[in-house]
Formats: C-alpha cells, sequence, structure tokens
C-alpha cells in the first residue's frame, strides 16, 4: 500500500511540474514582448540583445569581476550563485550540493550487481531500477521522490520494491566555503521490508576548471527487523575532456553494516571503477559507472547507468 502511495504522489509531482516552473503571465509585459520582438524582427541589428532562457544549460552566467572561468560549465548561475556543472548528477552514487531554483528534472537508473561465487548466500543478478524526479526550491533546498523496481535472477518477479522521499538543504551559497557542505535526509518505504532512513553530508568543489570532486559520509538505519546500521563512504572525481559535453572519472563505494545483535562486527563491501557523463542533447545526461569488488564480501561487479533528462 505504501509502494502505491508513492506511486501516486510522484504522478502528481510528475503532472505539477510544468505548473510550479510556470511563470504567471503579465498581458502588460508580453504585450511589450511582442512589441520588442517586432521591432528586433524588422531591425536586426549587430547590437541586438542577445536572448538567454531560464535553464541550467542557457541560463545568463554571472559575471565575477577578475574570475573568468575557461569553460562554460564552470560558469556561475541562478540565485544559488553555483556552476552549471553542478546543475545535473555528475557521479552516479556521490552527490553534490543542490540543482538551481526552479529546475525540473526526471532520471532514471539501473542497477546491475553480480556476485562472487564465493559468497556464501544468492548468486542470482540482481536488477535494480530507479525513477526520479528532482525539484530545485528557494533556499537552497532541493525535494527529489523516487521509485524502486527491481528483479532478482532469470525466473525472479519483476516488482515494485519501494518509494522513497529525499530533501536535501545547502545552507550557504556556492564558493562561499570551500567544499560546499550539504546536508541530507532521506526516508525509504520498502514494499514488505522494515522502512529505513538516511542522513548524508555532501562534500564537493573544483580543483581547477573542469577537475571536480565529491565526497559522500552516509549513515542509514533500518527501522525493523535486525536494526541494520549502514555507514558508508563515496567518492568520485572527474576531468573533463570535452567542455560541457564529455568526462571522464574514478568512483568508490565503501559500505559497512552491522545489526543490533552485532553492533561492531561489520559485514564490509568495497567497490572501485572509471566512469563518464555524456551529454549529447543540453538537457540530457548520461552517467555510466563499471565497479569492480574489492574483498570476499563485496559483489564480483556492478554497473550503474543513470539517464537524466531537464524540464
Amino acid at each position: 500500500m505504501k509502494v502505491w502511495i508513492a506511486v501516486l504522489a510522484l504522478l502528481v509531482c510528475c503532472s505539477a511540474s510544468g505548473a510550479l516552473t510556470a511563470a504567471p503571465v503579465d498581458p502588460a509585459a508580453e504585450a511589450g514582448n511582442q512589441s520588442e520582438e517586432n521591432e528586433n524582427a524588422a531591425d536586426p541589428g549587430d547590437n541586438a540583445t542577445p536572448r538567454t532562457g531560464t535553464h541550467s544549460w542557457d541560463a545568463p552566467a554571472i559575471k565575477v569581476e577578475g574570475k573568468q572561468p575557461t569553460l562554460k560549465e564552470e560558469e556561475l548561475i541562478g540565485s544559488n550563485e553555483q556552476p552549471r556543472w553542478t546543475s545535473a548528477r555528475r557521479w552516479n552514487r556521490t552527490r553534490t550540493y543542490v540543482i538551481p531554483e526552479g529546475e525540473v528534472e526526471i532520471e532514471y537508473w539501473h542497477r546491475m550487481t553480480v556476485p562472487r561465487r564465493s559468497n556464501h548466500g544468492s548468486e542470482a543478478v540482481d536488477n535494480r531500477f530507479l525513477l526520479e524526479v528532482e525539484f530545485g526550491l528557494p533556499l537552497r533546498f532541493q525535494l527529489d521522490m523516487y521509485l524502486q523496481l527491481g528483479k532478482e535472477g532469470s525466473e525472479g518477479a519483476f516488482e515494485f520494491q519501494a518509494g522513497k522521499f529525499e530533501v536535501r538543504w545547502a545552507p550557504f551559497k556556492w564558493g562561499f566555503i570551500y567544499t560546499n557542505p550539504t546536508l541530507y535526509l532521506e526516508y525509504t518505504m520498502e514494499n514488505g521490508e522494515p522502512d529505513a532512513v538516511e542522513g548524508k553530508i555532501l562534500l564537493g568543489d573544483k580543483i581547477i576548471d573542469g577537475l571536480h570532486w565529491g565526497f559522500n559520509f552516509v549513515f542509514e538505519h533500518v527501522l525493523g527487523g535486525d536494526h541494520d546500521n549502514i555507514y558508508a563512504l563515496t567518492a568520485g572525481i572527474s576531468y573533463t575532456l570535452i567542455d560541457s559535453f564529455f568526462s571522464i572519472g574514478l568512483e568508490t563505494e565503501n559500505e559497512f553494516v552491522d545489526t543490533a545483535e552485532d553492533r561492531g562486527d561489520f559485514v564490509n563491501e568495497h567497490l572501485l571503477g572509471p566512469s563518464i557523463q555524456i551529454k549529447p542533447l543540453p538537457q540530457m545526461h548520461v552517467n555510466i559507472v563499471a565497479y569492480v569488488g574489492i574483498g570476499g564480501h563485496s559483489p564480483a561487479f556492478r554497473t550503474w547507468v543513470v539517464i537524466g533528462w531537464e524540464f
């Protein structure tokens, strides 16, 4: 039942996203805009002001005296005065800051995990699918909603697994403090399993133009069953090869899990692998990472593919 509530909420938010982002129309201003368009069409001189949009890729850049970035993706935009590259997810598992105010984005995720034969347990390949909608809110808040589906092995059922709600808040505008600390809280409503609550501290910044890093501290607690505690450290680094189009990187996930009966006796999982991001269209990003497991409790390998679209 909780998953269906999450499905309904997600559909309502998707339907309302156009209304949330649409600006009210002033008839007088609209008439003035039409008059300007007619004048520009009649006399397209060299002094005409270039048109700019309100999306992350064509929003007007904020000019900072003495600080001219060498790449378009490093230009500062929006009320948060954040670089363009932060408006889309750069790493699959490491998050950075918040998206710009007014931005609405949808993402499709696919995670495939192949276990080691040496692990005592299921050797079935696990597939997880997520659909996420993200809303950039005023005062450096962000709201995300997820639906999670999954399938285990070739004979497993394809089913709804969970609904998730996430809130982020960045206390400061970008660059006020190096690392741009951001707080993250997520609640997961599991289908047939205990719910879970997760908190994170998100850090991220640049080293030089085009060279970016991110780091997350993660704590998750399962609200029932064995009352698992999950501690994780994730990190990513990336380098832009083609401005606003193609970048390469390296990502890692490190997870430590214990239960109420055995606090301090951790089961560890360590993953490391290369990643890429491609932006075939200004409003679209495709992120891919291929992890290799390190250590006996880690899977043999895991892949993530994330496809995002900004509205």
